[in-house]
Order: C-alpha cells, then sequence, then structure tokens
C-alpha cells in the first residue's frame, strides 16, 4: 500500500504505532500494510464477517487433542483470570486456534478433512514453540497443563510491550477495513483483527516463557506480531513435510 494512497485511518494508527515502537516497528507496520496484496488475506477478512461455523467447519477434533485439551484445563475464563490476576485467558488461547484454523480457510478454502486440522494443529505448535522462526521449528513434546499454568502469569506490563500491541493491532484494524469497506469498531475490533493480536499476544507469552522471564517485552510483541504476519502470508503448503 503506497503511503501516498493510504486512508487517513491507516495513516494516523501508522504513526501512532510508529510513535511507540521507533524504528524497530517499522517492518511490522510495512508488513501489516502490504496485507492486502495477499490474495489470502482479503479471503480471511471477507469470510471473518460470517458466522464462523461458514469458514471453520467442524472443528471438534481440533478441540480434543492435547493442546487444546490441556489449554481448557490449564487456563480460566475472562471473569476468573481477572479475579486471580492471570493475563492469558482461555477465549484468548483458542483465539489463537482459531486464527490459524482462518489462516488455513483463507489459502485453501477448505472447511472439511482431518488433513487441514493436522495442518492447522501442526502450525499451533510451531508458533508457540519457534515464534517468529516457526518455518524452521519443528514442535516439541505436547504442552501439558503445567505449562499453561505458566504462560498464564506471564506479565504484559512491561516495557510498554502491550500498548506496542494494541496500536499494531489498531493498524491491522484499519488495514482490515480497507479491505472489507465495513465501519471500524474503536470499541470492538474485528474478528479477524482480533484473532491476530490475540494470536500476537500468546505467541510472545510464549516466547518469554522458553526464556525463563517473567513478562513480555517488546521484542517478545514484535516477534509475536512477525510470527502472525509470515503465517497470514504463508500457504499452508509450505509448512507441509
Amino acid at each position: 500500500m503506497s503511503p501516498t494512497l493510504v486512508s487517513p485511518a491507516v495513516a494516523d494508527a501508522r504513526a501512532a504505532l510508529l510513535e511507540l515502537g521507533g524504528r524497530e516497528s517499522t517492518g511490522i507496520a510495512s508488513t501489516i500494510e502490504g496485507l492486502p496484496s495477499v490474495p489470502a488475506f482479503q479471503v480471511m477478512a471477507t469470510a471473518s464477517l460470517a458466522a464462523r461455523p461458514q469458514w471453520a467447519g467442524l472443528v471438534d477434533d481440533l478441540f480434543e487433542r492435547p493442546l487444546l485439551k490441556n489449554a481448557r484445563a490449564g487456563l480460566r475464563n475472562a471473569l476468573m483470570s481477572t479475579l486471580t490476576g492471570d493475563t492469558l485467558y482461555r477465549n484468548v488461547f483458542f483465539s489463537f486456534a482459531d486464527a490459524v484454523v482462518l489462516w488455513h480457510y483463507g489459502h485453501t478454502q477448505e472447511r472439511t478433512g482431518s488433513a487441514r486440522l493436522d495442518a492447522a494443529y501442526d502450525a499451533m505448535r510451531r508458533l508457540l514453540d519457534g515464534a517468529e522462526q516457526f518455518l524452521e521449528t519443528r514442535p516439541a513434546a505436547e504442552p501439558d497443563v503445567g505449562y499453561f499454568h505458566r504462560l498464564r502469569r506471564i506479565r504484559l506490563t512491561r516495557d510498554n510491550a502491550y500498548p506496542l500491541l494494541r496500536r499494531a493491532g489498531r493498524l491491522l484494524g484499519a488495514v482490515e477495513a480497507d479491505v472489507t469497506q465495513e465501519k471500524l469498531r474503536s470499541l470492538r475490533g474485528s474478528i479477524l483483527t482480533s484473532y491476530v493480536t490475540f494470536s500476537a499476544q500468546v505467541i510472545a507469552m510464549a516466547r518469554a516463557l522458553r526464556a525463563e522471564r517473567p513478562a513480555i517485552d517488546r521484542s517478545d510483541v514484535l516477534a509475536g506480531l512477525a510470527a502472525i504476519m509470515t503465517l497470514l502470508q504463508t500457504p499452508p503448503a509450505a509448512l507441509a513435510g
């Protein structure tokens, strides 16, 4: 997207992101603004306006696999998380799973078959284990319930990391609105933008946990954003084998 042709909403959101993220965030800003040139992203943006079953199909088998079952057991709902001080809610992690299913649909338009769920599951595990290096990552052992107990305690308040993530989400929302021509919603973002932002948060938290740090920092957020942006642009076939 040429800087001379962007909408005022995109320009304002980009400026806000760069104001907080500085030079380190220019690459992410450019990647986000370039997403409309990816045909699969256009499919994802349009599909996410419809009810989830219309693009996800039947995903019960996916949510019965160890990673998702252990996430369900190890994470709490939003209310309980708020009361206990947890920073990762169950629905945020499940939005990460939905984002990966939507990614697969965007590239293939497949809504049936176990192969697509296998591909989505593999991608999720790679992202958790490898973040921005997920394409070269081979998943390690399945995360157990204890992993999610530790993950939900990673803090979001260090180094302006979470505000940086929110500003990247604002830019993505503006870019997505240009694709769908839907009205921007300031209080509640679109489904796709929410999925992608939540996914970057999950990946950032997993990266911090691997490094044995108690909180995410800006490098984790940028890595999480880079990872999910790369996934959106990568055909599932590139992860096969």
